[in-house]
């Protein structure tokens, strides 16, 4: 009798909560300024919750847009929230800032367990071109297109989207993917758990990331790379290539530049064109090793593995050779090709 008392309230409960959340609604309550800005002003938009999209607009002038969503189970309980919530505009000497003022949150709860009011604000800017840009959020996606300024953003949970940028980036997110295409300007990206999607970089690019895999194509500068897991694909690589991954697969193909290659665990594929004022050194403890060579370039070669097998498909003038180790040149020499696994099989290729 007891058991049934007890399963009868707990159903009685889940009802009550779902019915609750059922009877939300959700409001919307606009904000619009448009602002005369001079030139190399500054923008500058924190948000709390929300999405951010911004977008290149005419010179000289900002357009903020902005809209609180509520949900609430009542248009008396919404306006209230709406009422809470502020967007804050102030000038600071060469900048603007845009800030929700999201104090004092007075949470409608059932049973003291669920929220019956949630809220989020999104914005939408133009800014003029010439103005830096900085965003920060801490729930939400931003987007941002053809900014001619620099760019910084920081998010702690949402995806970053940025296209058709020029001038340098830098990025800060904790847990969101990332995408960037067709960017002119240095990049620097750090990041906690995300994977990231660069296409058409032309700058140097400058990744830390603790978890998430990197897919870059036909980025034109140099590449680094630190990481403690996750995979790096990287296609059409002009410039060198530095990548340092404690466990993850490296996929390079790089048309011009050198490489600088080291993982503690994971196989590494690289496919290059070498070049006569370039090294090439791949160093992993646990991995196999591919490496292709584009063309006919004479170059020095070292091989060294603690257990595993040496496979050289090339004209190889050998200076030295054993079970573990392979040391010559091709040619005449050129620039080094050295290779290091510790526990993997090593293949090349010409």
């Amino acid at each position: 009798m007891q058991r049934h008392k007890v399963l009868f309230l707990t159903t009685v409960f889940v009802l009550l909560i779902s019915q609750g959340a059922r009877a939300r609604s959700r409001y919307e309550y606009p904000f619009s300024q448009n602002l005369k800005i001079e030139p190399q002003t500054k923008v500058i938009i924190e948000n709390v919750t929300g999405d951010i999209r911004v977008s290149q607009g005419l010179p000289g002038e900002l357009i903020i847009e902005g809209r609180k969503v509520i949900k609430a189970p009542s248009e008396r309980s919404a306006e209230k929230e709406a009422e809470r919530i502020k967007i804050e505009v102030n000038r600071e000497q060469e900048k603007i800032r845009i800030w929700v003022n999201d104090r004092g949150r007075g949470d409608e709860v059932t049973f003291g367990i669920g929220r019956r009011v949630s809220s989020r604000v999104d914005f939408d800017l133009r800014i003029s071109p010439g103005s830096d840009l900085e965003v920060s959020s801490t729930s939400g996606d931003i987007t941002a297109r053809d900014i001619k300024g620099g760019t910084t953003v920081k998010t702690t949970s949402g995806d970053i989207y940025l296209e058709g940028s020029v001038g340098p980036t830098v990025l800060h997110t904790t847990s969101g993917d990332v995408s960037l295409k067709g960017i002119v300007g240095q990049v620097n990206i750090e990041g906690t758990s995300s994977d990231l999607d660069l296409t058409g970089i032309k700058g140097n690019v400058e990744i830390s990331v603790t978890s998430g895999d990197i897919d870059g194509r036909g980025i034109e500068g140099n590449l680094t790379v630190e990481g403690t897991s996750g995979d790096a694909q990287i296609i059409r690589l002009k410039g060198d290539l530095q990548i340092f991954l404690h466990s993850g697969e490296v996929k390079a193909d790089i048309t011009q530049g050198g490489a600088r290659v080291k993982t503690t665990s994971g196989d590494v594929y690289i496919k290059t064109t070498l070049q006569e004022n370039k090294d090439y050194q791949v160093d992993t403890s646990s991995g196999d090793v591919n490496f292709k060579m584009k063309g006919n370039t004479p170059f020095n070669l070292v091989i060294d593995t603690g257990s595993g097998e040496i496979t050289a498909k090339v004209p190889l003038i050998i200076s030295s050779i054993s079970r573990n180790h392979l040391e010559g040149r091709v040619g005449k020499g050129g620039p080094m090709v050295r290779i290091t696994a510790s526990s993997g099989d090593i293949e090349l290729f010409q």
